[in-house]
């Protein structure tokens, strides 16, 4: 079996055959433009104090992200854009302004009602895959069900029935140290779903991937955001990124720039 190094799956590009790749950059291949905003930030500022100094993250943000889009943020390392994506998520609150969900501001809920809304209205996945190793793939698709699930869903059969999907039907009682790279961010991908949540939140989805395999889960996206899921994905790869609708490019702790291959 042919194998190859870490250095040569790093060279790799990137250039995969899928739905939204042959688009020129004014043609929106057929799909339906954005609905309403799922995703509102508004004059978003994040610092952190380290001693008796505050070290700026991100300043003045201002993003609207509509139902149905694909977008990728892009930018180098200690850009702020992992930043960003921790806080569309949740998993971190703003120094100042605000973050809109779904109409919700984030702000005038309490803990519990922000971690029920990030149970139920977002999937995360991340580069590392983050599975728990002692659970099989079926029990880690519906760990999240565990804190959190939507009434009178069966969310054993609806864990099946995402594993299938992604292609994992004969590989849902295995483990994560029994699976590859692929098949475990496929994994990631069923349990993201599990809770049919508003957004996707995908960052660096492909890192740890070589690129016949990141292609595949780049398609599953695709198709994903073809059946009307939202989808925002970091990056710092614009071979990555161009398989978005819209790039954001996130430096220094601003949005430089903000192109769209739908308008």
């Amino acid at each position: 079996m042919e194998t190859k190094s870490f250095d040569h799956k790093v060279e790799e590009s990137f250039n995969c055959e899928l739905p939204g790749s042959s688009r020129s950059d004014n043609d929106s291949g057929g799909k339906n433009l954005p609905g309403a905003p799922v995703i509102e930030v508004i004059n978003v500022k994040k610092s952190y104090t380290l001693g008796d100094m505050e070290v700026p993250i991100l300043r003045d943000i201002n993003l609207t992200v509509n139902e149905g889009e694909f977008l990728a943020i892009m930018g180098p390392s200690g850009s702020g854009k992992s930043t960003l994506m921790n806080l569309i998520g949740f998993l971190d609150r703003p120094t100042d302004g605000k973050i809109m969900i779904k109409g919700l501001d984030i702000s005038e809920l309490s803990d519990k009602e922000v971690a029920r809304l990030r149970g139920l209205e977002i999937g995360f996945i991340f580069q590392t895959f983050n599975l728990i190793p002692r659970l099989t793939a079926l029990e880690n698709v519906e760990l999240p069900t565990y804190a959190n699930a939507r009434e009178g869903v069966d969310t054993r059969k609806k864990a099946k029935e995402l594993l299938n999907m992604v292609g994992l039907a004969d590989r849902m009682h295995h483990k994560p140290g029994e699976l590859s790279g692929g098949q475990s961010q496929r994994v990631a991908i069923a349990r993201a779903l599990i809770n049919d949540p508003a957004i996707l939140l995908a960052d660096e989805p492909t890192g740890n991937l070589d690129s016949r395999t990141g292609c595949e889960i780049l398609g599953m996206f695709t198709r994903l955001n073809k059946d009307g899921r939202t989808i925002v994905m970091i990056t710092h790869d614009p071979e990555i990124a161009k398989y978005a609708d819209r790039i954001v490019l996130v430096k220094d702790g601003i949005i430089q720039s903000n192109w769209s291959k739908l308008e």
